[in-house]
């Protein structure tokens, strides 16, 4: 009995000691002051942006006009503000932004000399040496049922000369002088009295685009993204080109003020989960096709078709570099213009020169850009 009691009075006192011991540690807790919880993260921005520095060898535009032989610098901008999210929703997304492009070509052929890309030159016709284009886009797009967006964007296309290139000296307007931005060409030359000098042009254009994130349908490793744009032309140049027409944003023998439709796909690919790099792979792909009047400014149009392109991109995320300094990247690539309407081959020759009939022209390019 005696040895049970031992025992009990252990045990007792060990339960004492604990619920001392624990009483302590609560008093000295208790004592402590007590720590804030951390902030929560700020909400995500509703703003994003990029820029992108690239540079092209030899530029042809969506609609198969080759606009440079040579190579040219490209600075792409562009700033979007998210208004409205809501992903239970049937509208997800309201957004709006804008897009900037300078593009400047050093000792470049361009052509023709009465077009846009004839610029300020201390040569004449296609031989010119410095020019510079810019294009401003402001847009708005609305994101629905989950898979679908409709955007819609207006451009103005503006070069460093009135309406390009060349001013008969004999043409000029009432108290105009001859600057230093205007080429000035023998009295009677055909690519004259332009509507001013040092002036910017005024080229107007449309797009309404419908696309589809399949990605996020079928979650295959690879997804095609395909979308239409409806491509509107609304305020041509005035000026009669090298073909006898009046020249356009889209191509030398378009016909101002009509329509056609770019159908076209972006094949996408992360290399991540096979080769363990930030590698992404994109195929742009795309068609032309309207009314067969939409090329045949110059009376030369065969088809409602007018050019099939496809290429690469492959892309490489700068993971390296820390997110506060943006998302990098860096990416090359090149495209493939298979031209189907003779009216583009005419065109291409301006630019190309007139011994050139291929209907295959292949450009290249490579660039560095951040996101935000």
């Amino acid at each position: 009995m005696s040895r049970i009691r031992s025992s009990l009075s252990l045990l007792v006192a060990c339960v004492w000691a604990l619920g001392l011991g624990g009483t302590a540690a609560l008093a000295a807790d208790m004592a402590m002051p007590v720590k804030a919880p951390p902030p929560p993260p700020p909400p995500p921005s509703w703003w994003s942006g990029f820029i992108e520095v690239v540079y092209n060898f030899g530029q042809v535009n969506p609609q198969g006009q080759a606009v440079y032989r040579e190579g040219d610098f490209q600075i792409i901008s562009g700033l979007n503000l998210t208004l409205y999210k809501d992903k239970a929703g049937f509208i997800n997304n309201v957004s709006v932004g804008g897009i900037v492009i300078l593009d400047y070509a050093g000792q470049s052929q361009m052509g023709p000399a009465d077009s846009l890309w004839a610029s300020i030159s201390s040569g004449q016709g296609a031989n010119q040496d410095n020019n510079l284009y810019h294009i401003l886009a402001v847009d708005g797009s609305v994101t629905f049922g989950e898979y679908w967006t409709l955007t819609d964007t207006f451009f103005w296309f503006g070069g460093d000369n009135a309406n390009g290139g060349t001013t008969d000296a004999n043409n000029l307007l009432p108290g105009q002088p001859v600057g230093a931005n205007c080429a000035v060409v023998s009295a009677g030359a055909t690519n004259g009295a332009l509507l001013g000098c040092g002036m910017f042009v005024s080229w107007y254009w449309n797009e309404l685009k419908l696309s589809l994130n399949d990605g996020a349908i079928t979650h295959w490793p690879i997804s095609f993204n395909p979308y239409v744009i409806w491509v509107d032309e609304l305020f041509p140049s005035g000026q009669a080109g090298v073909l006898g027409t009046g020249t356009s944003a889209q191509c030398f023998s378009c016909n101002n003020q009509s329509t056609d439709f770019i159908i076209g796909m972006t094949p996408k690919l992360s290399l991540q989960p096979y080769l363990a790099l930030p590698i992404t792979l994109t195929a742009p792909t795309w068609f032309t096709v309207g009314p067969q009047s939409y090329w045949n400014n110059a009376g030369l149009s065969n088809s409602n078709l007018g050019i099939f392109t496809t290429g690469l991109t492959a892309s490489l995320a700068m993971t390296w570099i820390p997110a506060q300094y943006g998302h990098w990247n860096l990416k090359g690539g090149f495209q493939w213009y298979d031209i189907i309407n003779n009216a583009l081959i005419a065109d291409n020759q301006v630019t190309y020169g007139t011994s050139f009939t291929n209907r295959s022209i292949v450009t290249g390019f490579v660039g560095v850009g951040v996101g935000f």
